[in-house]
């Protein structure tokens, strides 16, 4: 039988992350295990077929399989992504007004299937809201210096764009998440547009002045969860 799992990280308490930004990109992540992953891609589309043309809000909604990490390595999400709060509640009264969207889609694999979520935001939009191919390196995070993390982070960012890596490096935080995965209270993420993007910057991220760089000025400031690599289907 399939078990689902809440993945994504919980309820922040660390300083930088007690308001949310003004301008916020909102990820609803449901998190799947042992689900076929072309079974949830072609549900996915049908899925968001209806519910676009039934009004949803939603920016996009996308399917995606963990490739690498921690295990379980069975493991499946669907990423819905909204430009704001608003979008995404509008969405949830939308679809329990209309059970059949899901019923029809979803419902055919497991009528379970997004029974555990987590709502993450950020200012930093995913690219293209996922698309197909694209690869995310990701690191469940424990922040112990929000100020330190929220001064350092950005240099990351700006170092991995100098030295030509082809990634959107972000970090995202929760909305509204449960407890089940504490004392992660951020995650931290590269995305590139295919495998091969991610795999060069992997090999930039691995060099050792950059490896340098981290362990001097971001690891003293955080524990890292979980991490891993997922590739979106569709």
């Amino acid at each position: 039988m399939m078990k689902f799992i809440k993945y994504f990280i919980s309820v922040s308490t660390i300083l930088f992350f007690t308001s949310l930004p003004s301008k916020a990109w909102i990820l609803d992540v449901w998190t799947i295990e042992g689900m076929d992953a072309q079974e949830l891609s072609d549900a996915t589309a049908a899925f968001k077929e209806k519910a676009l043309a039934g009004g949803a809000k939603m920016a996009n909604i996308r399917s995606s399989s963990k490739i690498r990490g921690d295990n379980p390595q069975d493991t499946t999400f669907v990423n819905v992504y909204y430009e704001t709060f608003s979008d995404l509640m509008h969405d949830v009264a939308l679809n329990a007004a209309n059970p059949e969207w899901f019923n029809s889609t979803y419902g055919e694999i497991n009528q379970d299937a997004r029974s555990n979520n987590a709502i993450m935001v950020n200012d930093s939009p995913m690219p293209d809201g996922g698309g197909a191919g694209q690869t995310v390196a990701y690191a469940f995070l424990e922040i112990t210096s929000g100020i330190n993390y929220l001064l350092n982070m950005p240099k990351l960012q700006g170092i991995m764009q100098e030295a030509g890596a082809k990634v959107v490096v972000a970090t995202m935080n929760c909305g509204t998440c449960g407890d089940s995965v504490l004392p992660a209270n951020a995650m931290a993420y590269f995305a590139a547009a295919n495998p091969a993007d991610m795999g060069e910057a992997m090999d930039i991220y691995a060099s050792p002045e950059i490896q340098r760089w981290v362990f001097a000025n971001l690891a003293p400031h955080l524990n890292i969860i979980d991490q891993g690599i997922a590739v979106f289907n569709n």
